[in-house]
């Protein structure tokens, strides 16, 4: 996949942008949306470089959160970062009132006419998002082809997981998991709607995996991905048999889940240590060893087994021996013998053997730093971090302590603008920092649908590489018109979802031009923004009158402005920053 043209940080917003060809078009503002006017455009600053360190609760926020909502950084404050950390990664989901309350009233439209054959009845109803208690039985049926279903409950309840997971990241008290389930579903990358409608029909079983073990036990995390549906048929190990393996998953178990393509040589002499150790990394006949010992791992969809039975149709991991190539394998210069007793210990080794890989560890490690500290993470705390998930390979809180490392490492208080804000990341902050109110009106988010025009959808990146994470590939034209145009079309009001009530939030004694500008600097940034910047916000709000007194106009002008004020604060380089 090629690359979008870029832009560089240092030139970000001085009003000269590349075209980004290969980056998501935008489309004109939809009926009822306000295309952006050069009162409410994007401001412009000059500034360049690259910010200075703010406090630590500001890199806190905007690193292991999708930003601040009011009270967050008080409470880094309060607590100190190692309490902070250490209450994240232990979430306690009853403990998470606001977003419980809300995600137990939501309710979606699905709406969609009779089968003409008489299968089912025309619908249209308010559904509450009733897949996060249903289980595989309840998916399974839906998403089987052969089955009379209309595509909108096929596709239900991967839609309810896209809205679930949309008011956890603006809402959820525990917002390091909300990064780090984000971050995981990209590192085992499936697209939700390509390939089977099986994926879509279960998905909230791929994302629950993720929610259960994203600070758990690499190990575990590896072998579910392994055996899910979402997995099994996306990259077609649901149908690899002795008589023909199949490589998909074989490859991308080691270039993209475990070794990373900088391990992968094409000179298998290349890649090994003396004999019975394990080679430092992976070739091609690594890739056809790995296949063959992963023959029979299958999904039970009421297939013939050799023509001697039939297994049964419930969407049930199974390991299929009359499938399974039982040869001795040699993989990463290790001897995995013929299974006598245990079927499935071959392809059960060869995760074993990745999962306590020092290569795997920081190829890992070094994309957890990438995401939690900046696109080029010091190789100090990715040394500190692999040592810790090498002398952790079995515990079941391994991933945790990994985490937790990173977190409270000098490399993570002392970076900051290392990164910036993708965009979905730069959708909730925006939504968390003003404080907005998603109303539930059915799930009818022209807000998040935004987000995708900016090349970010859940689950739906295309290939098995998951959304980028660096920033050189997200600083494109299109990428940044369309979370600005989303920004200022949603404090314009043009979205009925999307409320706000900004005016309301400024406390009773802040009253000049310069005051309010000063407030809402701090609540949406947590520090100082340069000078220019700082005037050019005054003078907008000032509108000709003296800084140090009331902006001037009727109370709806001053509101109006006060909005865009906000607007304009959320599209300087300051807001873009991680």
């Amino acid at each position: 996949m090629s690359n979008a043209s870029t832009i560089s940080r240092r030139r970000l917003f001085s009003g000269n942008f590349s075209s980004a060809e290969s980056s998501p078009s935008v489309t004109e503002p939809a009926a009822g949306q306000e295309e952006t006017t050069p009162e409410s455009a994007p401001f412009e600053s000059k500034a360049t470089g690259l910010p200075t360190l703010p406090p630590i609760e500001v890199v806190a926020m905007t690193r292991m959160a999708y930003g601040p909502r009011p009270g967050d950084l008080d409470r880094v404050r309060t607590v100190g970062l190692t309490a902070y950390v250490d209450e994240q990664l232990s979430p306690v989901d009853t403990d998470d009132t606001d977003f419980n309350t809300r995600v137990q009233a939501q309710t979606m439209r699905i709406n969609y006419g009779a089968d003409p054959g008489g299968a089912y009845p025309a619908l249209d109803e308010m559904r509450p998002l009733r897949t996060r208690t249903q289980g595989l039985s309840d998916f399974w049926p839906i998403g089987n082809q052969n089955n009379t279903v209309a595509f909108q409950e096929r596709i239900r309840p991967l839609e309810e997981i896209r809205n679930e997971t949309f008011l956890r990241a603006v809402y959820s008290k525990w917002q390091l998991r909300e990064v780090l389930v984000e971050f995981w579903h990209a590192h085992f990358n499936v697209d939700a709607q390509r390939v089977d409608s099986r994926i879509y029909a279960t998905w909230p079983l791929y994302d629950r995996h993720m929610r259960a073990n994203w600070n758990g036990n690499f190990r575990t995390l590896l072998e579910g991905v392994t055996k899910s549906i979402a997995m099994m048929y996306y990259l077609n190990l649901v149908s690899s048999r002795n008589t023909g393996p199949n490589e998909n998953y074989a490859r991308e178990l080691q270039e993209l889940h475990t070794l990373g393509a900088e391990n992968y040589y094409t000179d298998p002499a290349a890649a090994r240590f003396p004999p019975g150790t394990t080679a430092t990394g992976y070739t091609e006949p690594d890739v056809k060893e790995i296949a063959r010992a992963l023959t029979g791992w299958s999904i039970e969809s009421g297939q013939r087994v050799n023509g001697q039975l039939t297994l049964p149709n419930t969407g049930n991991f199974r390991f299929v021996t009359q499938w399974n190539d039982t040869g001795v394998r040699k993989i990463l210069n290790q001897t995995i013998p013929s299974p006598t007793t245990d079927p499935m210990s071959q392809g059960q080794r060869v995760l074993d053997i990745l999962a306590g890989h020092p290569n795997v560890a920081k190829f890992v490690v070094t994309k957890l730093c990438r995401r939690l500290i900046s696109d080029t993470p010091p190789t100090s705390v990715i040394k500190k971090a692999v040592a810790v998930w090498l002398q952790n390979v079995n515990a079941p809180d391994q991933l945790k302590k990994v985490i937790r490392v990173i977190l409270l490492s000098p490399e993570f208080a002392q970076a900051f603008g290392g990164k910036t804000k993708r965009p979905f990341e730069y959708a909730v902050s925006f939504l968390r920092a003003s404080e907005a109110n998603l109303a539930n009106n059915g799930g009818g988010y022209t807000y998040y649908s935004l987000v995708g025009e900016a090349g970010h959808p859940l689950f739906l990146w295309p290939t098995p590489d998951g959304f980028p994470d660096r920033s050189d590939f997200w600083l494109n034209t299109n990428s940044l018109r369309a979370s600005w145009r989303n920004v200022t079309n949603a404090i314009a009001g043009a979205y009925s979802t999307v409320t706000f009530d900004l005016r309301s939030k400024i406390p009773p004694g802040v009253t000049t031009s310069a005051q309010i500008v000063d407030f809402w600097i701090n609540r949406l940034l947590g520090r100082t923004v340069t000078a220019d910047i700082q005037t050019s916000l005054v003078d907008y709000l000032r509108n000709g009158a003296s800084a140090d007194v009331a902006p001037p106009g009727t109370t709806a002008e001053v509101t109006t402005r006060i909005n865009r004020l906000v607007g304009r604060i959320c599209v300087t380089p300051d807001f873009w920053w991680r």
